[in-house]
């Protein structure tokens, strides 16, 4: 690396004259605050800087450029922008950086983030938010971090403060609970809500099934979704979420009590569209009117099929791959149930096949 420092005859400030890598870089200001060098010496201590930096193996021209691509502020935004994400997230993502991340952090240069700007940001964020907020704002800030390494523009991830995320307790329904539940749903939308409970499946999983995920009878794939009423072909975990399972007798039910339809959706309206999580939020709402039964939709259709596999007595590593978990310690959480629904699966979930029976 050869560098110089070069006075500019018509401002009087100095500038930084570097070979790198057979290119030539003229640099005229601090990488952050854009200040000019208006002396020679101070020209000298960061032209020293930058040797360090190639010392360090960190060096990045960019860097050192106007409307530098790693200042936080433009790096940040263009994540944001480009990251490959769902867009519900990505949406979540861009209200963190606009409200959070370069309000706190400005223009530093990303590669310059350590631990104590960390902690400064969680405690930033922890004046405005509860626990849960500070969590999600501070686990953007590590997720931009961390592709920031992957796309080698940062040489590694500082280490993060510990975040708490209490979660509550998890409620969910038993077998004689559910249902209970199914039968206080008009027989027409009775398949979509028994089929998630089943497997426990997703809302948006369940809403995209077509035709062509049952497979010759006898084998269910879940290997779409809906996000944002769009369809996607692939689960939230993508590939890896991909799942196989084999239609038991009383899903078999389920499926020949369908009513007949053009579309390539299994669970249509009546106006033979797919239903949309609004749908079956207000139908499952009606039902909970009926019964004095409460629970959230996704508790009684997904989290209920994992704490009722518990309480039989399943393998958790079994009742991870039911449910697509990537993470054991997402299945563990199903260990956390409230007290009274503990009493209330003491029973087996299901001692015999419940048919699923059309009313003539």
């Amino acid at each position: 690396m050869k560098g110089s420092v070069i006075r500019d005859k018509r401002s009087g400030n100095w500038r930084i004259s570097i070979y790198w890598e057979s290119e030539r870089y003229l640099i005229y200001s601090h990488p952050v605050t854009r200040d000019p060098f208006v002396t020679k010496n101070i020209a000298l201590k960061h032209l020293a800087i930058i040797q360090g930096e190639i010392d360090q193996g960190i060096f990045q021209p960019k860097a050192w450029l106007p409307d530098s691509p790693l200042s936080t502020r433009i790096y940040a935004t263009t994540w944001a922008e480009n990251v490959d994400v769902s867009e519900k997230t990505k949406r979540d993502y861009k209200g963190v950086v606009k409200n959070y991340i370069i309000p706190f952090f400005g223009d530093k240069d990303i590669r310059n983030i350590r631990y104590n700007d960390i902690c400064a940001f969680k405690k930033y964020c922890a004046k405005k938010l509860m626990a849960k907020g500070v969590y999600n704002k501070v686990g953007t800030l590590k997720t931009l971090l961390h592709d920031a390494w992957k796309n080698e523009d940062i040489p590694k991830v500082p280490p993060f403060p510990e975040l708490q995320n209490t979660k509550p307790a998890i409620e969910y329904l038993t077998l004689d609970q559910q249902m209970i539940m199914i039968d206080a749903i008009p027989e027409r939308h009775r398949p979509i809500f028994a089929l998630g409970m089943e497997y426990g499946l997703r809302t948006q999983e369940v809403r995209a099934i077509q035709k062509d995920c049952i497979i010759g009878g006898s084998v269910l794939v879940i290997k779409r979704k809906f996000a944002e009423n769009k369809l996607v072909e692939t689960t939230k975990t993508g590939e890896k979420g991909i799942r196989y399972f084999e239609l038991t007798e009383y899903a078999k039910e389920i499926i020949k009590s369908i009513e007949p339809n053009l579309s390539p959706f299994v669970f249509v309206r009546d106006d033979g569209k797919p239903y949309t999580n609004k749908n079956l939020n207000t139908i499952w709402h009606e039902a909970e009117q009926k019964t004095g039964i409460t629970c959230k939709l996704q508790n009684a259709m997904r989290h209920s099929l994992g704490c009722q596999l518990l309480d039989q007595g399943e393998n958790i590593d079994l009742i991870k791959d039911t449910l697509g978990h990537t993470n054991i310690k997402m299945t563990e959480r199903y260990a956390q149930r409230k007290p009274v629904k503990v009493t209330d699966a003491l029973e087996k979930r299901r001692a015999n096949v419940i048919k699923f029976e059309k009313k003539k």
